[in-house]
């Protein structure tokens, strides 16, 4: 662990990350002094790649926001981006300084360079040298002697983990794991409220990963000051950055900054009119120009955060504007008392590093068993400080995690197979939503094959998926067909609203395809989505459709992230469309083992006892048994008899058990 492995991962990372991508236009539109650019989805060349080798790295999404965009025909031009709609693969453009270009031409956008920001502030080695000893505190923190005692008072309904969690602004590093449903963004905000009012003199950062993430937490913030009656505190907290979603704040204006907002969108318009690199006495004009407004900003925001006492941003802009954070400590002291990084498992530990040193107290409020951070570089340095977040480090079972155990969104069969695959059965419904009559109705309801009480439904299709050229991406017709049917079905019933249902796949070709088909069907209105943007949201029905379980991406790590994601969006039901092949798949195939073996009400027999008898283990096949703390069926056995295959009824995944151990523990004699 060195300075130097953390600077070569960066390295690495940033020469895998492409400057610049160029993507295909299919429609555009003009609304008054912007312009809408709908993007062909799937079609993206990228910086030093082959045609299409990046498309299914490159999602569109906050990390565009702000990017400078670029065309040379049909005349050349530039714009800025305002915003980026990824579930409809469009851009919002500003400051054109011509039309952009028409359907089947190219344009090209060059992302903010995030990654460089990070870098250099490794490579600012005192400060680098702080990041880097911070990295112990996170597997072993110290309780601060002066830790404010929250209790919570004001809200009498906590859970009991979630009082728990107001004791973890006493560490140096601490750890929020807030599970789908689980109120872990609520939890965050009613504690930050509380900490606010216990300590008049305190400062905190609070961080998130994207643009409507830091919406929806400092708005917690501001809810939970009204409902705490802790007024006094609110016109203290302030949301940094002019990409912020306006309808979030009717009422709560009191949150925005009016002075920043107005200085960043002329920097924005001056970094769009960047001229050609030929023309070096405009570049350097320009160049004047951009830094004097960065300076203007920097003043701008100096003075915000001064004022201020939550100053909420995206991380994103944290470590870009870092040199300022810095500045509101005095004698080199950490200029806030507690940083909170919400949605932590998708921040990269050497980002998360990096920005440690702000504060006296750090607090990471987030998943890790749902989507980690995105990283590109096969680099195993870059795997290891880009590619892991903070909670790699974090200390199981210990004062300094509190895990939300309790969940009030998906019904008990959804949460039981979400807890078992994902959090070793650690997450259960709620007591006070399983006693509200009106909570389980809502969790009851048909929906085509799935009768009320069938939560859990895997439909059969009859093909696996594969790539198509033609839409750029693994597709299958068939299932995208059914689901398609399945929604019209549902929406021509009136049973079901649009806005109640929710497609999910991995693939944005899928995703294409499946609108397309939902459109010819004259359906309107149902999100259909790629998993990674899924993650935040929920609805009474998920429909997901994996495609193609044979990918490799959909056998790692990531992908297990990824089908937590989709299965845990739900409140009613979850749909699962799935080949012959899907069901071999190591992730998929638990699913529909534990549905086959939800209702085997066959007696369990000890395996310790079959492992006495002459036969075993052949007369331990298909029969359901007991072996130690598991129970499941057996499927399989050895021809040579030295071991057996269980499927555990309750994670749905094959075991393998040694079938000489048990021969032991019965006394009988080995083979």
């Amino acid at each position: 662990m060195s300075l130097a492995e953390i600077r070569s991962a960066l390295a690495a990372e940033l020469e895998a990350t492409p400057s610049y991508y160029d993507f295909k236009v299919r429609q555009l539109e003009r609304e008054g002094t912007l312009w809408r650019v709908t993007l062909e989805a799937g079609y993206v060349y990228a910086e030093g790649q082959r045609p299409g080798h990046a498309s299914a790295q490159v999602l569109l999404d906050d990390s565009l926001d702000g990017a400078a965009a670029w065309w040379g025909a049909p005349n050349k031009g530039g714009a800025s981006v305002l915003a980026v709609l990824a579930e409809d693969d469009q851009l919002v453009l500003q400051h054109a300084s011509g039309p952009p270009p028409g359907p089947g031409q190219l344009i090209r956008l060059y992302p903010s360079r995030f990654l460089e920001a990070v870098a250099e502030a490794w490579w600012d080695t005192p400060w680098a040298e702080r990041a880097l000893a911070a990295l112990p505190e996170l597997a072993r923190p110290e309780p601060l002697a002066d830790a404010p005692r929250l209790t919570g008072a004001p809200f009498r309904w906590l859970r009991p983990a979630q009082r728990r969690a107001l004791a973890l602004p006493g560490h140096a590093a601490s750890f929020l794991w807030g599970p789908p449903g689980t109120g872990k963004t609520t939890t965050l905000g009613l504690m930050l409220a509380e900490y606010l009012d216990a300590r008049p003199e305190a400062r905190v950062l609070l961080l998130s990963t994207t643009n409507q993430a830091v919406d929806l937490a400092v708005v917690a913030v501001d809810k939970a000051l009204h409902k705490g009656r802790r007024e006094r505190w609110r016109a203290g907290v302030q949301r940094l950055g002019s990409r912020f979603n306006p309808a979030a704040y009717a009422g709560r204006e009191h949150l925005i900054p009016s002075a920043d907002r107005e200085l960043i969108t002329r920097l924005a318009r001056a970094e769009a009119a960047r001229p050609p690199p030929q023309d070096l006495a405009a570049l350097q004009a320009w160049s004047e120009r951009v830094a004097a407004l960065r300076a203007e900003l920097r003043a701008a925001s100096l003075q915000v955060l001064r004022a201020c006492r939550l100053a909420a941003m995206t991380t994103t802009r944290a470590v870009g504007t870092l040199k300022t954070l810095r500045e509101l400590g005095e004698g080199g002291a950490a200029p806030f008392d507690l940083v909170v990084f919400d949605e932590a498992s998708q921040v990269g530990l050497a980002q998360a590093l990096v920005l440690m040193p702000l504060g006296r107290a750090r607090l990471f409020a987030g998943d890790p068993s749902q989507l980690s951070p995105v990283q590109r570089s096969p680099d195993r340095g870059a795997r290891r400080w880009l590619g892991r977040s903070a909670f790699a480090e974090m200390p199981r079972g210990a004062p300094s995690v509190v895990l939300l155990d309790e969940q009030s969104r998906m019904a008990e069969a959804i949460g039981a197979l979400v807890a078992d695959l994902y959090y070793d059965g650690a997450l259960r419904v709620a007591a006070d939503a399983l006693a509200s009559p009106e909570w389980q109705a809502a969790r009851r309801r048909e929906l085509g094959p799935a009768g009320p009480a069938q939560h859990v439904h895997v439909e059969t299709v009859a093909r696996a998926g594969g790539w198509s050229a033609a839409w750029r991406g693994p597709v299958r017709t068939e299932s995208a067909e059914a689901i398609a049917a399945l929604v019209a079905a549902a929406l021509a019933s009136g049973q079901w609203q649009p806005q109640e249902l929710i497609v999910l796949t991995p693939f944005r070709a899928q995703r294409a395809l499946i609108r397309q088909r939902l459109q010819a069907l004259g359906v309107d209105g149902v999100k259909v989505s790629t998993v990674h943007r899924a993650q935040g949201s929920e609805a009474p029905a998920v429909l997901f459709d994996p495609v193609d379980g044979a990918q490799p991406f959909l056998q790692t790590e990531e992908a297990a992230r990824l089908i937590n994601v989709a299965l845990s969006r739900a409140q009613a039901k979850v749909m699962v469309w799935m080949s012959a092949a899907d069901r071999t798949n190591p992730l998929l195939a638990p699913i529909v083992q534990r549905l086959r073996l939800a209702g085997d009400a066959r007696a369990v027999l000890a395996l310790q006892e079959l492992a006495g008898a002459a036969r075993f283990p052949a007369n331990a096949l298909g029969q359901r048994v007991r072996a130690g703390r598991h129970v499941g069926e057996v499927v399989r056995v050895a021809a040579d008899g030295s071991r057996l295959w269980l499927v555990n009824e309750r994670s749905g995944a094959e075991q393998e058990i040694d079938a000489a151990f048990w021969r032991g523990k019965a006394g009988a004699p080995a083979v």
